[in-house]
């Protein structure tokens, strides 16, 4: 008996039935029809676009969650109080990338594969073979967080955060729990579980942002990091689905797992110092407590801006893999145009428009004490659309199996991070950083986008994002005269209203946007929940046609 993935709410259900065409085995293969194949294809786009509707729920819950908990601990424990609790949460985000050891995205990458071909019965035995090393690397931070406890309670040396052991295990035990988590949710995104992944990930966030809030009125860092860590639990959950299965690996499966895995692992590792923050080390080296509480905000921001149409990537793997072990090309190649343009369409205004409300919109969200970080936020904030806008080809390159060229970026990007780190960082401080940070996202990016479009045949669509840049940049001045005039909350409101109405002009008169690119869009909304379906639909309806 296999499983089957039920079409109303995407959880695994027996199948009494004979294997359909998506099973794709080779005697069916042979004999499939072009109808057949239509259905097929037809088929994996709308369970792309469900994936995507879940995925995009499970992250506005993410970010809503994660940037009103940043905000509270802000105001609550003030520009240091918040620079130690992103120094603690940035030392899990590196932790984890490197005992996750590339795994969970490995898991995502080849599931789809293996459940197609295999059987979903296969397909957890696959994932119950990969949870034993994840199970043993991820207990490496709570030995090593022990080892730090019993070192530094013998003498006040060492960083004032490792000196604190309730804290230091606090960091060790989110460590492994948040590793845990992301190769449950991993397996969950492999499966096409989507939904399961918006409801875990909903409930977590939450309960997350409630016990940040008490943890930090009564115990300081130390209580907001205890609701860290009961929020990065509840995650972990779905591994029972197959951490009882039989190991499922033949040899050639162990050969393309364990050369991905390494790749990409090595990849991710670079890629920390490029994506994850790796200025903060260096801020907090050379500048303090302080200064990080200043990027912290800083960041919070550009990622509120990104998040939104980030949301929408989460199906992109599993579906361009799919694709990609189908041959269809040709699939692919108009699935990274479309995505890409949509990507462009929804991030380039998010990330300019915000960056022009930004110098009235941070010191209200976060208060006064930190309008020093406002020219950071500008840069970042702006510089952020180049790497989300991007994710549409990293999603692919994945998928192809090329993670040995996130490897070689890495190392790029890992060579231009502690160069900006020595070069700028220590001698500018909080510009410093942020101007690190722009330049290095910046040339990975480009040098990815080079590979994907020279290497890999891949058409970027240039002439549509620069459309879309130019609506993007006519948006960002409108929202910033509206400040100009009406420095105030309320002229904060009417900034976002008249950029937004501006944009949508200016993308009418420009184009971007391909007769495809919003019959996808509206079909994405076909998958919201009725009440928000509806409104989608009309804001679709009047500002595209």
């Amino acid at each position: 008996m296999t499983l089957r993935e039920n079409n109303w709410d995407g959880r695994l259900q027996p199948d009494h039935a004979p294997r359909s065409v998506a099973s794709n085995q080779p005697s069916q293969r042979q004999g499939l029809g072009i109808c057949d194949q239509s259905h097929v294809r037809a088929h994996l786009n709308i369970r792309f676009v469900r994936n995507s509707a879940f995925g995009t729920i499970a992250a506005v819950c993410n970010t809503a969650a994660n940037f009103l908990s940043g905000l509270i601990v802000a105001r609550l424990l003030g520009v240091e109080g918040v620079g130690t609790y992103s120094f603690a949460v940035w030392i899990i985000a590196v932790a984890t990338t490197i005992t996750g050891a590339g795994l969970p995205f490995t898991l995502t990458r080849y599931l789809p594969e293996y459940a197609v071909v295999d059987g979903e019965q296969k397909a957890r035995g696959l994932a119950a073979f990969l949870l034993r090393p994840v199970f043993a690397f991820n207990m490496l931070p709570i030995a090593i967080a022990i080892s730090c406890i019993i070192w530094f309670s013998r003498g006040d040396t060492g960083q004032a955060l490792l000196r604190d052991p309730l804290l230091c295990l606090l960091i060790g035990l989110s460590c492994a729990a948040q590793g845990l988590g992301d190769f449950a949710k991993a397996y969950l995104r492999g499966m096409h579980a989507m939904d399961r992944v918006a409801r875990i990930s909903s409930i977590a966030m939450f309960l997350q942002l409630v016990l940040i809030v008490l943890g930090s009125l009564q115990f300081g860092v130390q209580g907001a990091m205890f609701g860290y860590l009961i929020g990065a639990v509840l995650p972990i959950i779905p591994i029972r689905d197959f951490w009882r299965e039989k190991p499922y690996a033949p040899a050639e499966t162990k050969r393309r797992l364990f050369k991905y895995a390494r790749y990409r692992w090595a990849s991710e590792i670079g890629a920390a110092f490029v994506f994850s923050r790796i200025e903060i080390f260096f801020l907090h080296a050379f500048w303090g407590a302080q200064s990080v509480g200043y990027l912290a905000a800083s960041l919070t921001l550009a990622n509120l801006a990104i998040q939104g149409p980030l949301m929408l990537s989460w199906g992109l793997l599993p579906h361009f893999s799919e694709k990609f072990g189908q041959k269809d090309m040709d699939g692919l190649r108009a699935a990274y145009a479309s995505g890409t343009r949509i990507m462009g369409f929804l991030i380039l205004p998010a990330c300019f428009g915000l960056a022009a409300i930004v110098p009235v919109l941070l010191p209200l969200l976060f208060g006064q004490a930190f309008s020093d970080a406002v020219p950071s936020a500008v840069v970042l904030v702006a510089a952020a659309s180049v790497p989300a806008t991007a994710t549409v080809g990293a999603n692919l390159i994945w998928a192809m199996e090329r993670s040995d060229v996130d490897f070689y970026l890495g190392i790029v990007g890992a060579v231009l991070s502690v160069s900006g780190g020595l070069l700028l960082i220590a001698p500018f401080g909080l510009m410093g950083a942020a101007y690190s940070r722009a330049i290095t996202q910046c040339v990975v990016i480009g040098l990815g986008t080079w590979f994907l479009w020279r290497r890999l045949g891949f058409d970027v669509p240039f002439n549509a994002l620069a459309r879309l840049l130019l609506a993007a940049l006519l948006c960002a001045g409108t929202a910033r005269l509206c400040l100009i005039v009406m420095p105030t909350p309320l002229g904060v409101v009417v900034a976002i209203a008249m950029g937004a109405f501006t944009y949508l002009a200016a993308v009418r008169v420009f184009g971007g946007l391909e007769t495809e690119d919003i019959a996808k869009i509206r079909s994405l909304a076909d998958h919201l929940p009725v009440s928000a379906g509806a409104i989608a639909h009309r804001l679709v309806y009047y500002a595209l046609g």
